[in-house]
């Protein structure tokens, strides 16, 4: 992957801030005392194994999940209709009705986000072989998240969630795909990707958050936590789980 990213020397205020978050489903408890800030201009991997409270994070953090305790704030704001033009989200599954085109979908997102540039969502659209006239109903697993990566990263967001955004992409198409993040990339924003393909993905990231059983295990840079605990994240993934 030729794209290159330099990280900023001057510390810029956390883009979202989170203090003693807890979150529950009935007797279930998704997230467990999280507290932790998300710096500006990076990429960050939310790192757990399934059941660990990482999609719950990413939908309080898109103000899906309103009910909650503790603080949330992005740029100063509490996740709701205010944060809509900070935020871009991708989440995890299909969201369209089976009729809609992808034009249709970018047509609605222009209605909805100021922030929609058509050029870079033509660009995207080209990168991965997405036809403007294709229907929900027609396209895969696969094609349907590299169209909500397009739809996501359209945006001149200041927080970007993606959430499993590779899980239907073909092995040989992701480079492509993440190379088309990095390039969209807002340098002003920051990326929280949620993955279970760590091996394949880590590259991007600069700081990775581990969640585990709904807890905080591990939040800083990746080679601080590589070099601290001798292996890859992925291994790590599996020795916390």
């Amino acid at each position: 992957m030729e794209t290159e990213r330099k990280l900023t020397l001057v510390e810029e205020p956390p883009v979202a801030v989170i203090e003693g978050l807890s979150k529950t489903f009935g007797s279930i408890r998704a997230l467990r005392n999280i507290s932790l800030e998300l710096p500006q201009g990076r990429i960050i991997g939310l790192l757990g194994p399934n059941g660990s409270g990482k999609t719950t994070l990413i939908k309080i953090l898109a103000g899906l999940y309103v009910q909650y305790e503790g603080q949330v704030r992005i740029l100063g704001e509490k996740p709701s209709h205010k944060t809509k033009a900070l935020v871009s989200y991708a989440p995890d599954r299909n969201c369209f009705p089976a009729q809609m085109t992808c034009r249709q979908a970018s047509d609605l997102y222009k209605t909805f986000f100021e922030d929609f540039n058509e050029d870079t969502w033509e660009h995207l659209l080209d990168c991965f072989s997405l036809s403007p006239q294709a229907q929900i109903r027609q396209m895969s697993k696969g094609m349907i998240d590299k169209l909500q990566i397009c739809l996501a990263m359209s945006r001149n967001a200041r927080l970007y969630l993606l959430d499993e955004p590779l899980a239907g992409v073909d092995a040989g198409a992701r480079d492509v795909v993440l190379e088309q993040i990095l390039e969209s990339f807002n340098p002003k924003g920051t990326i929280l990707i949620a993955t279970h393909l760590i091996a394949e993905i880590e590259r991007l990231f600069d700081t990775v958050i581990f969640l585990s059983h709904g807890e905080l295990v591990e939040f800083g840079e990746c080679d601080c936590i590589r070099q601290r605990h001798g292996i890859s994240l992925e291994d790590l993934v599996k020795e916390l789980s």
